[in-house]
């Protein structure tokens, strides 16, 4: 009962600081406001390690409870209550230890802003939204935290709402993920359709007593196929896969520290969450899971392709999330559940750091993102500079890194699965991770290496403690998560191991690793990347026609804007010419204004044989009489 407790503590206290930042400006100046908030969400992550401690030291796995009937009708229950194993344990220490650095962060990246309060309240009820997604034991909460996730998004990237670059960004969000929820709540009615519930418990003990493998719908794919690809479209968009991430680079215009919330903890990783808590149904459907593993691969190396190319900093770091995401979703694809979800763990803390650092140096330069306008801040920002190598070193999969053991470990289970599909997968995540490589250190080099070509580089300085602090507490989670490596591997609540593939220790892992052909591509990266960014050589093989063709088509981002918008416009003119053949020409042309035009006509044609002679009316009404008599006449014979 009293780990129960703890449980329903933790959202409670974000709602509390949601509230407090948002009602506090008579009473609590910005930095008290913002030292109440990041105080309760300390307070929520310290309650979520109490949670995970008692998980993984006690033989009581599992806390499940509803504690609120919400809706009760005609065998229709839906409630409010949580359910955390292991997993969802794992996933709460994720969420509210971002939240709460990103909180620390903000206190200093926000101080001169006078919506100050405003800011905190959002990140507190964002942070609260994914906080009810991630202990949800049912698919309404789920999809309640999933739409809150969502709004929050919405306001938070507009934060700036003054400004007209970012009403576009958190509309273009808006609308991107409607098209994922419009088939995310087609996934559920159907999971609910087959099991008559929304409660996962129910859903996942029932799996052998429906026929949801065995009944074939269109195409030749079961009803299970249907309603776990229409559940992954909807995380398609809210995890940014191709090609629903178009939203994702734009989110940029809201505030750094945002970026990193969204990017590293909460909303991108929801999607990747959802499948990995609905995997007892995603091993069921063989179709769907080989759609995921192409979709994760594809985004994984051409989405990365595009950071080569990008030059605002905050952009790229953008494109890299879309594509470490699209290495999740490639090891959900293989049924590696435990896999994704370690990546997603490793990912959160370097990604986090790698956002943080951006918005240091971009503070540093006065708010100037274009790298283009960086380089020598190496020596002017040393604790930057130290945090932003060990985020590179990180994300490339650089030896004892975080990195490299979630990276190294997807990569060897999708080639261990030997089928076409994965080793497809495989070299193209492989080509990912060369990519990775090229972009990241591109960025380093750029930035901290080359000759600042900006104004004012006498006047750069390192920004306060308040935002060094945060750097130097992800650089440390950054480089030391991979070593829980075998805590991930032992998942086993609704997750699926690793498929065999055991290491005696980590030191074994890491003599395997070295070796691994991931790390070949990190030398011919780290190579490429010093060479072009660093040393300036020029490579002719990049001068040729067939290069520059290929990177204007990169450049474009592949068109995939200029296609929603067609599309968008295509249907826009549908809907005008079918308003105006069918509401113009049907309801107002034949029933609005054709009843009244038809009886008109028929009162001018009666007007017309009213000639007003006597004689005339006389003679109508014999003829009328006869044939009224000839008719009754005929009647009675």
């Amino acid at each position: 009962m009293y780990m129960e407790s703890l449980i329903l503590y933790i959202p409670l206290l974000l709602l509390i600081s949601s509230l407090v930042t948002g009602f506090s400006s008579k009473f609590l100046n910005n930095f008290s406001s913002g030292i109440v908030s990041t105080f309760l969400v300390f307070i929520s992550l310290i309650l979520s390690l109490i949670i995970l401690f008692d998980i993984y030291s006690s033989d009581e796995s599992i806390y499940y409870n509803n504690f609120y009937d919400w809706i009760s009708i005609s065998g229709l229950n839906i409630g409010m209550g949580y359910l955390i194993d292991k997993f969802s344990s794992i996933m709460l220490v994720v969420v509210l230890s971002i939240s709460t650095v990103v909180h620390l962060y903000s206190i200093g990246y926000m101080k001169d802003e006078k919506d100050f309060k405003r800011f905190f309240s959002y990140i507190a009820l964002f942070t609260f939204s994914m906080i009810l997604l991630v202990i949800s034991n049912n698919l309404v909460q789920l999809f309640i935290g999933w739409e809150g996730v969502g709004l929050v998004s919405y306001l938070l990237i507009g934060f700036f709402y003054k400004k007209q670059s970012a009403i576009k960004a958190n509309l273009k969000a808006f609308l991107v993920n409607r098209i994922g929820d419009m088939f995310f709540i087609l996934g559920i009615v159907m999971v609910y359709a087959a099991f008559e519930s929304f409660d996962y418990k129910t859903i996942f003990l029932n799996l052998d007593k429906t026929n949801i493998t065995n009944l074939e719908t269109y195409f030749g794919l079961s009803y299970i196929d249907f309603s776990c690809l229409f559940l992954f479209i909807g995380a398609m968009a809210k995890s940014a896969q191709i090609p629903l991430h178009v939203w994702l680079p734009d989110s940029m215009e809201g505030p750094t520290p945002i970026s990193a919330l969204i990017h590293a903890a909460t909303m991108v990783t929801a999607g990747i969450f959802m499948i990995g808590r609905l995997s007892p149904l995603y091993v069921l459907t063989e179709f769907t899971t080989d759609f995921i593993l192409l979709i994760g691969a594809s985004t994984a190396l051409f989405i990365g392709v595009i950071a080569i190319f990008e030059n605002d900093i905050k952009k790229v770091i953008a494109y890299s999330t879309i594509s470490q995401l699209g290495y999740m979703v490639a090891a959900l694809g293989i049924n590696a559940y435990t896999v994704s979800f370690f990546h997603l763990y490793t990912h959160a803390f370097f990604k986090a750091l790698l956002f943080l650092c951006a918005g240091s140096i971009i503070m540093s330069l006065h708010h100037n993102q274009d790298i283009r306008k960086m380089g020598g801040l190496k020596s002017k920002l040393p604790i930057t500079y130290i945090s932003f190598m060990i985020g590179t070193l990180c994300i490339i999969g650089f030896p004892l890194t975080s990195g490299f053991f979630s990276k190294d470990l997807l990569l060897e289970v999708m080639l261990y699965e030997k089928s076409t599909i994965s080793l497809v997968a495989y070299i193209m995540l492989l080509l990912a991770a060369l990519v990775t490589t090229i972009y990241s250190l591109r960025l380093l080099f750029i930035v901290f290496y080359k000759k600042y070509s900006g104004e004012g580089f006498e006047n750069i300085k390192e920004q306060s403690m308040i935002i060094t602090i945060p750097l130097i507490i992800l650089s440390v989670l950054s480089i030391f998560s991979g070593y829980l490596i075998k805590v991930f591997i032992d998942l086993p609540i609704f997750m699926f191991g690793v498929k065999d593939i055991h290491y005696e220790g980590i030191v074994t892992f890491i003599e395997h690793g070295i070796l691994s052909p991931a790390t070949l591509a990190l030398v011919l990266g780290f190579y490429v990347s010093k060479k072009i960014y660093k040393d300036d050589i020029k490579f002719n093989i990049l001068e040729n026609n067939f290069f520059k063709r290929i990177s204007v088509i990169i450049k474009s981002k592949y068109k995939f804007d200029e296609f929603f918008i067609s599309t968008s416009n295509i249907m826009k003119n549908t809907s005008l010419l079918m308003s105006k053949k069918f509401d113009l020409g049907l309801i107002d042309g034949l029933i609005v204004n054709g009843v009244p035009k038809t009886i008109n006509s028929f009162a001018i044609f009666l007007r017309n044989k009213s000639s007003g002679y006597l004689y005339h009316y006389a003679f109508s009404i014999v003829i009328s009489l006869v044939i009224i008599l000839g008719i009754i006449l005929v009647r009675v014979i």
